[in-house]
């Protein structure tokens, strides 16, 4: 009797350790928000081996290379997350982040735009899209992605600092400055800031004394 608990105790050490010691995809996700992404990615790859229909893996392995700059990986391993489910927003997005940091803008705001399409309650889709506006001069288009940003999340200082840099290529000083001010509430004492909002009063003094 003694012998067989053993053979079973011996059993169970080697056929399942292996995948014990793989980890976990919550272990792989704490690493993630450590900031340790290439200890993250190890772990989150071993256990897409053992669950591959597991969709949360594939979206927090793109997010790791987002943050490591590989961009390609972050595209591939999206791809096999959308042929899981292709309307997925964070592989959508992903996809999108991906293409606009290598400044294929025409295909980050086709993924941009599915992502909208898919889950159009999604802010940081809209965020996305108005930075890439923003950087095309398209200024009424970012203003408008960049609002709707807000509407949707009134607590991310990014989204009021870039829809105020829009503003203030508008030469609309007057909303740049309540933005700024905005982001400064969400986001107190940053220096970029603070020095963002004293130029743009600046520019709005000047242009009231070139009216008088």
């Amino acid at each position: 009797m003694k012998r067989r608990v053993f053979t079973a105790a011996v059993f169970v050490i080697v056929v399942f350790t292996p995948y014990l010691l793989s980890g976990s995809f919550q272990e792989g996700y704490e690493l993630y928000k450590q900031g340790k992404y290439y200890d993250a990615e190890q772990v989150l790859l071993r256990e897409k081996e053992l669950t591959p229909n597991n969709t949360d893996i594939y979206a927090v392995l793109g997010w790791c290379y987002l943050n490591t700059g590989d961009y390609s990986k972050a595209i591939e391993i999206s791809e096999e997350g959308l042929a899981l489910n292709s309307r997925d927003t964070r592989f959508l997005t992903t996809m999108g982040r991906s293409y606009m940091e290598m400044k294929r803008y025409k295909d980050a705001i086709s993924y941009f735009e599915r992502s909208v399409s898919s889950n159009p309650d999604y802010p940081y889709t809209y965020y996305y899209l108005g930075r890439i506006y923003q950087g095309q001069g398209k200024l009424i288009l970012a203003e408008a992605a960049l609002s709707a940003s807000i509407m949707l999340k009134k607590d991310n200082y990014l989204f009021y600092k870039y829809r105020a840099q829009v503003y203030e290529e508008m030469t609309n000083y007057r909303l740049a400055e309540e933005d700024y001010k905005k982001a400064l509430t969400l986001k107190p004492n940053d220096p970029v800031l603070k020095e963002a909002l004293i130029k743009v009063i600046s520019k709005q003094t000047d242009l009231e004394m070139s009216y008088d």
